[in-house]
Order: C-alpha cells, then sequence, then structure tokens
C-alpha cells in the first residue's frame, strides 16, 4: 500500500526576502541601516533620509553622509550577487538581505571590519566586497550620530512571533 500526500507547494519567499525577524529586535544602528537601505532603494524616502541626516548631523556633516551613503548604496546594487531583496518602508519586518546589510553596517560603524566583510560576502560579489565596506566605514559615523538621541524603544523579541 502506497501512501501518497499532496499538499499544495508553499509559496517561497524571494531568496533573501523572507523575514527573519523585526524591526523592534534590532539595535537602533541595525534599524537606521535597514531604514536607510529601503528608503535609498525605493527612491521616494530618500528625502526622508536626507532630512533625518541634516536634521541629526547638521547640514554639512548631513550632506556628506548622505554622499557616503548614495555611494554605498550605488556599488551595494551594482556589485549584488542578485538583486537585494528588501521590505517596504513602512514594514515592520526584516527580511535576510536587510539583516545582513544592517549587521555589515553595525559592524562598520564600530570599524570592525572583518565582521563587516563577512555579512558583505553574502549580499556581494568579491570585487565590491572590500568597496562596501570602505564605505560603509565611511557611513558608519552618520548612522552612530542619527541613534545617538536616546533609547529607541525595543520589546524583547519574545513578544513577538514569526
Amino acid at each position: 500500500m502506497t501512501m501518497r500526500f499532496a499538499f499544495p507547494a508553499p509559496e517561497a519567499a524571494p531568496r533573501g526576502g523572507a523575514p527573519v525577524g523585526h524591526l523592534r529586535e534590532m539595535g537602533a544602528v541595525e534599524q537606521a541601516a535597514v531604514l536607510c537601505l529601503r528608503g535609498w532603494c525605493d527612491g521616494a524616502n530618500r528625502d526622508t533620509i536626507a532630512d533625518s541626516l541634516r536634521l541629526s548631523l547638521g547640514r554639512e556633516a548631513g550632506a556628506d553622509a548622505v554622499a557616503d551613503l548614495d555611494a554605498l548604496m550605488r556599488v551595494a546594487t551594482r556589485g549584488a550577487r542578485r538583486p537585494l531583496m528588501r521590505h517596504a518602508f513602512d514594514c515592520r519586518c526584516v527580511g535576510g538581505d536587510e539583516c545582513a546589510f544592517a549587521q555589515m553596517m553595525a559592524a562598520a560603524a564600530m570599524r570592525d571590519d572583518e565582521e563587516a566583510t563577512l555579512f558583505a560576502c553574502t549580499l556581494l560579489r568579491g570585487p565590491a566586497v572590500f568597496e562596501a565596506v570602505r564605505l560603509a566605514g565611511a557611513f558608519g559615523p552618520a548612522l552612530l550620530g542619527m541613534t545617538r538621541g536616546g533609547a529607541i524603544d525595543r520589546p524583547s523579541p519574545s513578544e513577538f512571533a514569526h
């Protein structure tokens, strides 16, 4: 006797787009990195990101940070192994690519280039990795400056069910 089961194939999220967590589970630097990635890639929120940088860092430093982010994102999108998957700007979930990007940015902000390089390798082709890490290091102080304002309300991860 043979038993057969006919289960419908699950709809798979595009590689790198599957939710792996929630924004509120991440540190402030990682949250800011995810929002910068989303805002830059969707185009509609680039001005919001630029305004936030200028507001938190001052006009000149904010303009420099916008230029650093722009250069980083051009390298990241052109040097990606495949299109970088991301969620909507206002989505509370974090996808796999967004998480790797956030971890790369946090490591670079803390000047841990080895760790940043490991995360960059998951997203980018070889030639782009080191340039992206260099640019992430240049943008890192801006991320730290954006998030310096105080503690972000983050509930414990146990409050979320995936």
